[in-house]
């Protein structure tokens, strides 16, 4: 792979430790703070003993449990006056990136007088609190990343949160914790950190250093997803999974992510389809994009996924979509959006509403038409990119 002349910058500071028993350096924190708050979701943390683990190691923190899918700044906010009432001076996020964002959040708010909305645009002047990330779900990454994203509810949109201050001091991956996914959320969270990989080395942000480890980041997921399916208590591949999410984390830390991620928060804000699935269900369609402007990189990804090296460079567009949908029918995922609940009748309105959304476009390589967008959503809704033959492709930048 050719090394981009230009200066390019890799900043990760989060102390990862990946394996077994990785949960007793929580005996460390100390060095952080004294006063933790646990963070965890609605009942599974507690359920599958997760939460008795943790305490193990910090038996008088602060348990701060009932964290929804897809929290928004009021859910965040919901638990800063507890955590500012018993002096908390660091935050345990255990479970998936809902809780991750949700810390997250807390840690710039808990320091700073204000609400999550004012750290949108802006960083706060004090410090956010120190973060240590345990994931039970393998997807988002988010245990290696300095972004909260939440939903704002006056606006019905997901917001970032973002400042290099947010990356988590430590985090701890215990391919035990997330045994206990059903397969459906293992399928799901799998294919977020695949989205993830795939954007962010096409991102216009794409760093060499980024592309490498995307390219790794599918090879793992590849190999492992259908292990942890057939097989839901493999801990070589519940760690296989683990690690790919954590290196797709890394790669969008530094990358960002495209518009496969933009077109998605219309499904799973508007239809309830969760975060991975939705963003599976475009990559195809956004990849037959993404491959008219950069097939060299397409190309290396379809190879990840299984292609055999040497393909012809016109065909990349087919090639990388192909590769993705044969995945999917290996691990009996449907390729249609009309498969997961969302209605024909809306995706008009979606591409219509995303192309008055600058920010969706940001990293993303090209330049589009509203009939462009609304034929990658329609392809998406199917499943099939004939849906594709009538529009004209993106031209090289």
């Amino acid at each position: 792979m050719n090394i981009a002349p230009e200066v390019h910058r890799f900043f990760m500071p989060t102390d990862v430790r990946c394996g077994r028993g990785v949960l007793a350096a929580l005996e460390e924190s100390s060095r952080f703070a004294k006063r933790p708050a646990i963070l965890c979701g609605k009942q599974a943390a507690r359920k599958h003993g997760h939460l008795d683990a943790v305490l193990t190691y910090l038996p008088n923190a602060l348990i701060l449990e009932g964290v929804p899918e897809n929290p928004t700044f009021s859910d965040a906010e919901s638990y800063v006056a507890p955590c500012r009432d018993e002096q908390v001076d660091l935050l345990i996020a255990l479970g998936g990136g809902s809780v991750m964002d949700v810390a997250k959040a807390l840690a710039l708010c808990i320091p700073n007088e204000g609400r999550c909305r004012d750290f949108v645009d802006q960083l706060p002047p004090n410090m956010p609190l120190p973060v240590i990330a345990i994931p039970t779900t393998a997807g988002t990454g988010s245990e290696v990343t300095p972004y909260a994203v939440l939903v704002d509810e006056i606006e019905n949109k997901k917001v970032t949160l973002r400042s290099p201050d947010l990356f988590p001091r430590m985090a701890l991956l215990d391919p035990a914790l997330t045994v206990s996914m059903p397969p459906e959320v293992t399928c799901a969270t799998a294919l977020d950190a695949l989205s993830q990989a795939m954007e962010g080395m096409v991102s216009r942000k794409a760093t060499p250093t980024g592309n490498l480890l995307a390219l790794e980041c599918c090879r793992a997921v590849r190999k492992y997803l259908p292990q942890a399916l057939k097989r839901p208590d493999d801990l070589v591949a519940r760690e296989g999974l683990l690690y790919a999410a954590m290196l797709s984390g890394m790669v969008i830390a530094q990358s960002g992510t495209t518009l496969v991620h933009g077109m998605g928060y219309y499904y799973t804000l508007q239809c309830g389809v969760a975060h991975g699935v939705a963003n599976a269900l475009l990559l195809p369609p956004l990849f037959w994009w993404n491959a008219h402007l950069v097939p060299e990189k397409t190309d290396l990804l379809a190879q990840a996924l299984g292609c055999r090296a040497g393909g012809v460079v016109a065909e990349a567009p087919r090639r990388v979509a192909k590769v993705l949908y044969q995945f999917y029918d290996e691990i009996g995922f449907k390729p249609g959006a009309g498969d997961h609940g969302v209605p024909e009748n809306a995706l008009a309105a979606m591409a219509t509403d995303i192309i008055g959304e600058p920010y969706r476009f940001k990293n993303q390589l090209g330049q589009f038409s509203l009939e462009q967008v609304s034929a990658l959503f329609q392809a998406s809704w199917t499943g099939n990119l004939g849906d594709l033959d009538d529009i004209s492709g993106p031209r090289s930048e």
